[in-house]
């Protein structure tokens, strides 16, 4: 997976990606409602809505904290978040696997629906670890393996290629958490089964969301009429007695907490 390749899909579908981000806001409220009330209870917290994307839900964090930082990967992302959301936030460009923040300084990171873009669990994690407070506490949400198998598994009716973006099982998470030391709070995994009227309209709904496929192996030429045919007529399959097209999506919420 090429960082500046997600940095550049994510940034061109800023402006739209508001518009369609429903089943993210969903996910982003389930995993804001976990956050320790311990947290909520004391003043002075330094906060980081780590993929803060459009920043939707950075100005809610200041119900846990009063310096807020927005950060994201994508300079697209955060030019539009600097724009529409509140001027009391900060925002910054920045790798969650190179975080620009000191040793044991912030009491809060919270990042839904990010991470699964990140090229090595086992180095996100340190960092994470690394800048949080004794007794701080990460938050966040992320896709596994089995989201979207529908569409991954219509294209391999046509071709060996990747044409879905690859998302790692539980365990692959369990086991880069465990390495760090991070304590479990809470945890929660869960099947989303979205509903559409056509493939196209959940292909466009991807492309509105940036959720382009940026993995080795996927197809570097336009597909050809004829395999987007047959694409099509695999998912065909998948339609249900209601007439609507599933597109699955498997999440899970966890909240730590570095010891003190």
């Amino acid at each position: 997976m090429e960082k500046r390749q997600v940095a550049e899909s994510f940034g061109r579908a800023a402006s739209s990606y508001d518009n369609v981000a429903h089943f993210q806001r969903d996910v982003g409220s389930r995993l804001m409602a976990l956050i320790p009330q311990e947290l909520l209870d004391r003043s002075g917290n330094t906060v980081v809505d780590l993929g803060c994307g459009t920043g939707y839900f950075t100005p809610m964090l200041h119900r846990v904290g009063n310096f807020i930082v927005g950060v994201d990967l994508s300079e697209g992302m955060v030019a539009y978040a600097r724009e529409h959301r509140e001027n009391d936030i900060t925002w910054v460009v920045g790798d969650a696997e190179i975080l620009p923040f000191a040793d044991n300084s912030i009491d809060l990171i919270f990042s839904s629906l990010a991470i699964q873009w990140c090229s090595s669990y086992h180095q996100l994690f340190k960092e994470i670890f690394r800048v949080l407070k004794p007794g701080g506490v990460f938050a966040f949400s992320t896709l596994l393996q089995g989201t979207l198998k529908e569409l991954e598994s219509s294209w391999q009716v046509v071709d060996n290629y990747r044409h879905v973006n690859s998302f790692s099982p539980r365990n692959e998470i369990d086991g880069a958490l465990n390495a760090v030391g991070l304590s479990q709070l809470s945890v929660e995994q869960y099947t989303d089964v979205l509903g559409f009227d056509s493939v196209k309209s959940l292909t466009r709904e991807l492309k509105m969301l940036g959720a382009h496929n940026v993995n080795e192996g996927r197809p570097l030429k336009v597909t050809g009429r004829e395999r987007i045919v047959k694409f099509k007529q695999a998912y065909e399959a998948f339609r249900r007695e209601d007439g609507s097209l599933p597109a699955s999506y498997e999440v899970l919420l966890s909240v730590l907490t570095k010891s003190e």
